[in-house]
């Protein structure tokens, strides 16, 4: 048994001034989600206060990527599944840019907050959400252009569009149970948050993004596809683009391996919660 460690105690008249001070209500089912809510305003209005770009960052950094893709493609014959490459491409990384997204706003997200973990007694689960719904709105802004890119090169649209909001919630899941796992761990030793671009540029290459699934050798794809991006992003991108269904094995260990992770980093996060404010 570890030693426990003081909580902050405040009186329920506190809390209530509290939590009024951050423009959310004191008490009722709503109020996790007007946390969130107050903390996702903060943070974009934030974000963005000195930019004169603003939200259309949120665009240009896939594209930014695109152009390297289209650089790299034009040297190695990257195959894109019959596809146009700019789409092919583009539509593998937006769901990336929102994984990367809520992974380096998760890494900073309870030191972001330590005076309010400090000062009120709150789920401290709101910090790693509020990142990934953070990272949603500029999902939301990159899918402008990905709609455009759709009625520009209209690909053929198929029921298997239905699979759409199956592919999104678990895109969000594995998400969350990245950004729990890296609020935590990172909480107390800052070579997580150091590591984390390391790990991300390489997900990228060991996922579906610039090149096809096809291009991996079946032997491979068993232990390929537990990157639980693998069978999110190919999915998203048969769907949407190529009118056809998600790839079976490859969505399975997704599911399989994206429970798993989120089961795993939110216990982590929970056990390790109770020691923010000691060692902010």
């Amino acid at each position: 048994m570890g030693a426990k460690f003081p909580m902050i105690s405040l009186t329920r008249s506190h809390k209530r001034e509290r939590y009024r001070n951050l423009g959310i209500k004191a008490s009722g089912i709503g109020r996790f989600y007007d946390l969130v809510m107050a903390l996702v305003q903060r943070d974009f209005k934030a974000h963005y206060r000195r930019s004169q770009v603003g939200p259309a960052w949120a665009v240009i950094q896939p594209l930014i990527y695109l152009g390297i893709f289209m650089l790299v493609r034009g040297v190695l014959d990257i195959p894109s599944d019959g596809q146009p490459y700019v789409l092919f491409a583009y539509v593998a990384l937006v769901p990336w840019t929102f994984l990367t997204g809520a992974i380096t706003r998760g890494g900073n997200c309870i030191y972001a907050n330590s005076e309010i973990i400090k000062k009120i007694a709150l789920p401290k689960e709101v910090f790693p959400v509020a990142a990934v719904v953070r990272s949603l709105i500029d999902f939301g802004i990159a899918c402008i252009l990905l709609a455009l890119l759709l009625l520009w090169f209209r690909p053929e649209m198929t029921w298997h569009l239905l699979w759409l909001p199956v592919l999104l919630a678990l895109l969000f899941c594995l998400a969350l149970a990245a950004t729990f796992g890296i609020a935590a761990l990172a909480t107390f030793n800052q070579d997580f948050n150091l590591a984390a671009p390391f790990v991300v540029q390489a997900g990228m290459l060991a996922s579906p993004i610039m090149y096809p699934l096809s291009q991996v050798p079946e032997a491979w794809i068993p232990y390929y596809a537990i990157n639980p991006a693998v069978g999110i992003i190919e999915g998203l991108r048969r769907v949407v683009v190529m009118g056809s269904p998600p790839e079976f094995l490859s969505l399975v260990l997704s599911v399989l391996v994206t429970g798993g992770l989120l089961l795993a980093s939110w216990v982590l996060f929970r056990r390790t919660s109770q020691h923010y404010a000691d060692i902010l």
